[in-house]
């Protein structure tokens, strides 16, 4: 219905028509009116985005100047029609705006930029282009071109609404994440004791080598752990999987009935997979009498209500997931589907909304869902009675809209007089017919046709204020979830311990076949042999791996319902690294000598002295005692020697080991013990005493003479033998400028005392002497007692 202002007073213009003659005028006006403005404002379809604009609005600034008779002032026109034409308001210039596509990738872009100055206004003025669209072209059921074109519209309408539920508006990267309620998975992360992918109890439990547990089934299909991220996992393979025994008689003696839930559930699942609904639908039954709580059966069963048509029922069941897990986005899914089948539908596109806003990584899948219920509702808007607004330039220059008081003839002659003005712009009836053909199969008819025939929808625009308004509530809402948790009078202290050390396990680690153990007493049964201590399993993977992780569900575990159990634990194992980390009792490696600052690379193989350097490196010492071997002292080794500080350790797939260390302080031997196999010893450091002032300059000399005739010696002995003292030792240091002060002194004289072929004795005399000038002189022997045998 077409209609006009004046006076601050809605006309009907067509109610003014008092003959018959008068209605057809302005039924063929209203029709020429229509096809002038689709052939002014026709796009090409070949065009660009920009193009299209650029051309739209063009067309749109030279439609109002092509009608010069129709924007006169009133003195251009007849004195009955002055004062309607003088108080008409001019329309309002609409530029042509081209929704751009969003693809997959440009749903994760965080700068969205509206063009109106607020996204209501946007969203209004879209689907009332579309409903305006849809009525156009019969209720939707126009040609493929049209619907197309409606459902373009209706896709980048949902990926603005979507993108805006989680993007503040702003200009370039002034726009801001809106701070939503922590997603699914993000809190799943938190609850140790569920499954970190579905959320439910544990089935089946099949522990990582990272770790973390989940379900079986929900590890079939993993490339990759699901709460770490981590790639590298050994046990990703399903079928190298086998069931956590100790998680799994946990979860067996702590949530009994939810795991027969499960089973009954699962079945259910598979009845309802062969289209057997009313055997899945019995058997959700008895799974909720188990567990009542369990959202995701309640959702399996609300999707089995609505493939029956019971609508009603999948939605309580929807409704009730939510109330459990309310940042779950699958519950608003099925909220949505219920919705749907009721007819529901501005319900079901805030459910769906609800469900891409829980978890942001699902925009894009619910887009066309959001799509097809935005079009949905529109179409179903666009059949209904709407209230149009005319083009008022037309209108009003056409002396359409006239006064209350005017006669029948008047109106009649007036409708003439404006069809006669309008036909010098107007095309033939041929022209007009050929135009309707182009324009009825051109795709940017509709669009055309509403830039100028605009209507309003005012359900439309109560949806879009009902968007808004729930998405300011989203923003302000905080999930209240509880974390699963166990009865504590089912907790007891001997479900946790270690089958090796019979204590209550300390940081607990699992085997790929399934059994925990503390992590130090596991390492220690694998220095003897790479298997599993309970059955045997061979673990040469497990040990080649070497990344062990603990088991977090059992450490949780401990830590939460054994507190003060946990502590002592945790007590006594920081006194034995203490312990272990003394200075002055330590670790004794019996093999070779070592000297200060000379490195010393280690092949370690044996099983005790695996055990050692593994503490050396838990316990932070990162050193070790190291001593030759003397047949003729107790336990075997000198009583002075020198500590090495571990820099590498490189492991083998079998256990064994390089360390690379470098040699450090002296130490005298004072008592000698065994512990777990390996030598220990009490000892006391050494440093060089000062030299005598007076002897100062005696020293000096001395120095210089045995380095050069150390030098000496080096450079003419066999290139044989150069050439492997460069490859083990490296070139002789430097002195340092302090060398008289340093408390091992030069570094150059350990240099030289580790390439020179001395008897074990002479080593030991000379690395446990203190004076600096004894020591230069015992080198200076040992030099020219080599010299004199390469020579």
């Amino acid at each position: 219905m077409l209609t006009s202002q004046r006076d601050s007073t809605v006309t009907d213009v067509d109610s003014k028509s008092n003959s018959q003659s008068d209605v057809v005028v302005d039924h063929k006006l209203n029709k020429k009116r229509g096809r002038c403005f689709s052939r002014l404002f026709q796009v090409s379809s070949s065009s660009s985005s920009n193009g299209r604009s650029r051309h739209a609005k063009k067309m749109s600034a030279s439609s109002s100047s092509s009608l010069p008779d129709l924007n006169a002032s009133p003195s251009a026109t007849s004195a009955p029609h002055s004062r309607s034409t003088s108080t008409s308001e001019p329309s309002s210039k609409r530029v042509l705006r081209d929704v751009v596509s969003v693809d997959a990738a440009e749903m994760q872009q965080t700068d969205v930029i509206f063009v109106t100055s607020s996204p209501a206004e946007s969203w209004k003025e879209e689907l009332d282009k579309l409903a305006t669209s849809i009525r156009l072209s019969g209720g939707g059921g126009g040609g493929g071109g049209n619907r197309e074109d409606q459902w373009k519209d209706a896709r980048n309408l949902a990926s603005s609404i979507i993108r805006s539920w989680v993007i503040r508006p702003g200009h370039g990267s002034q726009s801001t994440v809106i701070a939503g309620p922590e997603s699914f998975n993000e809190w799943n992360k938190r609850d140790f004791l569920s499954c970190p992918k579905c959320g439910g109890v544990l089935h089946q439990v099949a522990t990582l080598a990272c770790g973390h547990s989940f379900c079986r089934k929900c590890t079939n299909s993993l490339d990759h752990c699901y709460k770490c991220s981590r790639a590298d996992n050994p046990s990703l393979n399903a079928d190298q999987l086998r069931t956590n025994v100790t998680v799994s008689t946990l979860v067996e003696k702590w949530w009994a009935d939810e795991l027969k839930a499960v089973e009954l559930r699962n079945a259910g699942n598979q009845a309802f997979c062969n289209q057997l609904y009313d055997q899945a639908l019995d058997k959700y039954h008895l799974a909720a009498q188990s567990a009542p709580g369990d959202f995701t059966l309640l959702s399996n069963r609300s999707h089995c209500y609505s493939k029956m048509g019971k609508f009603e029922e999948a939605l309580k069941d929807a409704d009730q997931v939510i109330r459990l897990r309310p940042n779950w986005p699958k519950g608003y899914y099925r909220r949505a589907e219920a919705l749907k089948g009721l007819g529901r539908h501005e319900d079901a596109l805030l459910s769906l909304l609800h469900c891409a806003a829980m978890e942001r990584s699902l925009m894009c899948d619910v887009r066309d869902d959001i799509a097809k219920a935005l079009y949905g509702i529109t179409s179903s808007v666009a059949k209904q009675k709407c209230h149009r607004i005319g083009d008022r330039t037309i209108v009003g220059a056409a002396g359409l809209a006239s006064d209350t008081e005017d006669s029948s003839s008047s109106s009649s002659s007036e409708a003439a007089a404006a069809l006669a003005a309008t036909s010098r712009i107007l095309p033939s009836e041929t022209e007009e017919e050929e135009d309707d053909d182009v324009l009825r199969q051109s795709p940017q008819r509709m669009m055309a046709l509403s830039l100028h025939h605009q209507e309003i929808h005012p359900k439309l625009h109560q949806m879009v204020d009902r968007i808004l308004s729930e998405l300011e509530r989203l923003q302000k809402w905080t999930p209240n979830i509880s974390l699963r948790g166990a009865d504590p009078a089912k907790v007891d202290i001997s479900d946790f311990e270690c089958t090796l050390c019979c204590r209550l396990m300390w940081q607990p680690v699992t085997t790929p076949c399934g059994h925990s153990f503390c992590r130090t007493c596991l390492d220690r049964c694998m220095d003897h042999k790479a298997a599993c201590p309970l059955c045997q399993t061979s673990l040469e993977n497990y040990l080649a791996e070497r990344k062990q992780c603990l088991t977090e569900f059992l450490d949780y575990a401990m830590a939460t319902y054994l507190p003060q159990e946990y502590a002592d634990r945790s007590c006594i194992h920081d006194e034995e690294m203490k312990e272990l980390a003394s200075s002055h009792n330590i670790p004794i490696f019996i093999c070779t000598m070592a000297y200060p600052t000379v490195k010393c690379p280690l092949h370690v193989f044996e099983p005790r002295y695996r055990l050692m350097i593994r503490r050396c490196m838990e316990s932070g010492s990162r050193q070790f005692g190291m001593c030759s071997y003397v047949q003729d002292q107790p336990q075997g080794f000198a009583e002075f020697g020198t500590m090495l500080e571990v820099n590498d350790v490189e492991f083998f797939p079998d256990g064994r080991s390089v360390v690379d260390t470098v040699g450090g302080r002296r130490f005298r031997v004072l008592r000698r013990g065994v512990l777990d196999g390996y030598c220990t010893a009490t000892v006391e450091y050494l440093v060089d005493q000062p030299v005598d002032p007076s002897r100062v300059e005696i020293v000096k000399t001395l120095h210089d003479r045995v380095r050069q005739e150390a030098q000496h010696w080096i450079s003419s002995a066999p290139a044989n033998l150069r050439q492997r003292i460069l490859g083990h030792f490296g070139t002789m240091p430097d002195a340092e400028p302090d060398w008289m002060t340093l408390p091992n002194g030069p570094a150059w004289l350990w240099w030289l005392m580790a390439i020179l072929p001395l008897n074990p004795k002479a080593q030991v005399a000379t690395l446990s002497m203190t004076h600096i000038e004894k020591r230069l002189e015992a080198i200076q022997r040992g030099v020219a007692y080599v010299r004199q045998r390469t020579l």
